[in-house]
Order: C-alpha cells, then sequence, then structure tokens
C-alpha cells in the first residue's frame, strides 16, 4: 500500500464517485482508477463496487476506511508539524467544545495561539461526547473539550480535566415552579437532558435519587446547551444548565433560576483526544493556550 493510493480511496470513499475524488485531490479520473486498482491488488480484495446509487464499500473496503483514514492523516500532520517548525506559520485546526468553555476558554486561547500562527485556519465547532466521538474518526478532529461520562472518553483516548461548572435548575421567566425550594417540588415538572444519558445527562436522575426521591420525567433530549436554553424558555421544561450560561439568559430576561435547597452536582470539563494524537505546534500552543486560561478561571467565572 502506497499513500497516494490510500489517499485516493479515502477520497473516492467520502465524495461517492471516482469524479468528485479527481476534483477534490486534483487529478485525472483514469489516475484515481489506476491507483484503486493497484490498492486492490496490493490488498488482495474488493474494496470498491459500483452501484445504481454509485460507488459502494465492500466489507473489506469498509474495513480498510478507517485505518486509511488515519495513515493519510497522520502523514498530512507529520507534514504540517514539520513545516511549522521550519517557521510556515500556516496550517489548519479543527477542534470542537461544548457550550460553556466555547465562552469561557476557547476565544482567549485562539487569541493567544494566533499571536504565534497567525496564518493557521481554525474549524470550529459546537459538539459534545459522544457526537464527537464520530468527529474524530470521519473528520479528523485535533482535540474536543468537553464533559465526559464518569469512566472518561474510553479505550484509545487520553483526557484532561481543566476546571468545573457549578450547575442549576432553569426555567422560563414567569414559570409557575420558578420559585420552588426543592427537588421535590420540581419532581411533575418535565425535564430535559444535555450531555451524555451515562454521564453528564445522568445528573438529574442522580440528584433527584441522592435526595431520595424517583428520577424525574424527562421528555427530551439535547446535545446543545445553546439550544436546551432556547427550548426551556419557550416551554414549561426544566433542566440543569451551567451557572455562567443560566446567568447570561437570566440577566437577559430569557430564564429564571430556580433557588433549590440541595447542593447540585458539578460538571468537570476535560479536554480530550485520540492516545496517538500528535498535535502540530500550532494545536500545542491552542491546546496549552486552553489550559493556561482554564487553570486562572475565578470561581465566580465558572
Amino acid at each position: 500500500m502506497q499513500l497516494h493510493q490510500l489517499r485516493a480511496f479515502v477520497a473516492v470513499a467520502e465524495a461517492g464517485s471516482i469524479s468528485a475524488a479527481a476534483k477534490l485531490l486534483d487529478l485525472t479520473q483514469p489516475a484515481i482508477t489506476r491507483a484503486l486498482q493497484q490498492l486492490e491488488l496490493s490488498v488482495g480484495a474488493t474494496l470498491l463496487t459500483r452501484s445504481a446509487h454509485g460507488i459502494e464499500l465492500t466489507p473489506y473496503g469498509q474495513a480498510l476506511l478507517e485505518h486509511a483514514r488515519f495513515i493519510v492523516r497522520a502523514a498530512a500532520d507529520a507534514h504540517t508539524h514539520i513545516r511549522q517548525l521550519a517557521g510556515d506559520l500556516s496550517g489548519k485546526l479543527s477542534i470542537a467544545s461544548s457550550a460553556a468553555p466555547f465562552a469561557l476558554v476557547v476565544p482567549r486561547a485562539i487569541e493567544i495561539m494566533r499571536l504565534r500562527f497567525p496564518d493557521v485556519y481554525i474549524h470550529l465547532q459546537e459538539a459534545t461526547y459522544p457526537t464527537v466521538m464520530d468527529l474524530f474518526r470521519e473528520k479528523g478532529l485535533d482535540f474536543a473539550i468537553g464533559p465526559l461520562p464518569a469512566g472518561g472518553p474510553g479505550e484509545g483516548y487520553r483526557h484532561d480535566p481543566l476546571f468545573t461548572l457549578d450547575l442549576v435548575v432553569a426555567v422560563r421567566q414567569g414559570h409557575p415552579k420558578a420559585r420552588a425550594r426543592s427537588l421535590r417540588a420540581l419532581a411533575d415538572v418535565p425535564w430535559l437532558v444535555t450531555g451524555p444519558a451515562d454521564g453528564p445527562g445522568m445528573v438529574i436522575q442522580r440528584s433527584f435519587v441522592d435526595t431520595g426521591l424517583p428520577p424525574p420525567q424527562c421528555v427530551m433530549h439535547c446535545e446543545s446547551v445553546g439550544g436546551a436554553i432556547q427550548i426551556i424558555e419557550h416551554g414549561n421544561i426544566a433542566s440543569f444548565v451551567p451557572r455562567y450560561l443560566a446567568e447570561e439568559a437570566r440577566a437577559a430576561g430569557r430564564l429564571a433560576i430556580v433557588p433549590v435547597a440541595e447542593t447540585l452536582p458539578s460538571l468537570t470539563i476535560s479536554a480530550f483526544m485520540p492516545a496517538q494524537k500528535i498535535l502540530s505546534p500550532a494545536g500545542q500552543a491552542l491546546y496549552s493556550a486552553i489550559h493556561g486560561i482554564s487553570r486562572n478561571l475565578r470561581p465566580q467565572d465558572a
């Protein structure tokens, strides 16, 4: 297997056709076809078939695709790494973040990084675990920031805790339970869950159970805290929201913070990436800036 063959294979698999892959790689269609044929000879198996829907991967092709993506991205990362060490300040970074670190640390960290690498293109997206794991596998994400399940992101990934967030119960302005003093008074309210059900999404159930109450009725799940705030604002649903974001929404007249007497759990925000990921100098600079800003967050900021 050669790198140009794997690059052609990944391009065809992701673009869905040889012609689209040729445009993507700025090659001729015969060159793409020849690379695919050579790759199939090398592995001794048919990787792609043509159908009415275009190019489809065989089981052998599906098995090779993740390996091929890893190799192609690693080669591109190595090339960028060496260029940046040699003084080229360009490149590309792709990161994902949940809403709270997006607001609290990411913008300042980017400005710090750009002082050293002003020409690096940065792709940002709001995403949380476990959705973000697909971005690592399919899109070559450099690293992500957000809450994780208690056991971490899983085998093959490493993570570093950054800071903790206080959570509050939030409802819309004027909600009949906006002045409730306990979780018991909120037991009959429909709840919205944010974050993974086996991790941060469990805080609602855990908070009720820890006080001797049955879990409330959870009627909706939303991966985006920003989207959850909009849903809470326009309905009778309650949810746990990071204090920082809830107070901003309350100041804007969008949400009310319910003054329950119980001590609510906090949420740990971590940075995480594949264990074998080697960040470029620009990636290291951004990662370091995020760590530095996180260490210096005051309790009232988080």
